[in-house]
């Protein structure tokens, strides 16, 4: 089973919309033992935000947000104009006890209004490689990327990140 989530980079909070639609969405699957099975739902719950920069001297530059910290770092031709940087956060709910894996793209295109676009590159997760959901079906994570900016971009930067959870 599969939830799926796609979410703007600056929106308040996000659901698995392609989820909701799903006749699973709302009752227990079967499994191939005939075992019902709680469908694995995904919801964020902090949207990853670079904050405000400005491209200097018509280079490019990259912009990191560390997943585990939310440290930001800024490299190339990008003056800080201040702001607070997040990374996202995100919760999974499910079957207690069960292995999961959470997948993130490894590209996404970003776009602003004026037609500019940035790349958000090598999207991460906190969590290790053998994720298990708690004995109440929860499990929270964060994550971060790098937004990196070429030639004269401008503008308010957005996209949609798919982010895959599966039982493992």
């Amino acid at each position: 089973m599969t939830a799926y989530l796609a979410f703007l980079p600056d929106m308040a909070q996000a659901q698995c919309r392609l989820c909701a639609d799903s006749p699973m969405s709302d009752s227990l699957s079967q499994t191939a033992t005939g075992k019902q099975e709680i469908p694995l739902q995904i919801e964020i719950t902090a949207n990853l935000d670079f904050s405000r920069m400005a491209l200097i001297g018509g280079g490019g530059g990259m912009v990191s947000i560390d997943p585990m910290s939310g440290a930001r770092q800024i490299s190339g031709s990008i003056a800080n104009l201040g702001g607070m940087s997040l990374h996202g956060e995100g919760r999974l709910t499910g079957e207690p006890g069960r292995n999961v894996r959470v997948s993130l793209p490894e590209r996404i295109l970003l776009s602003a209004p004026n037609g500019s676009t940035a790349e958000l590159e090598k999207l991460e997760t906190n969590l290790p490689a053998m994720a298990r959901l708690d004995p109440a079906g929860r499990l929270v994570f964060t994550f971060g990327g790098q937004l990196r900016l070429r030639g004269d971009a401008s503008g308010q930067f957005r996209g949609r990140i798919a982010i895959t959870a599966d039982y493992e």
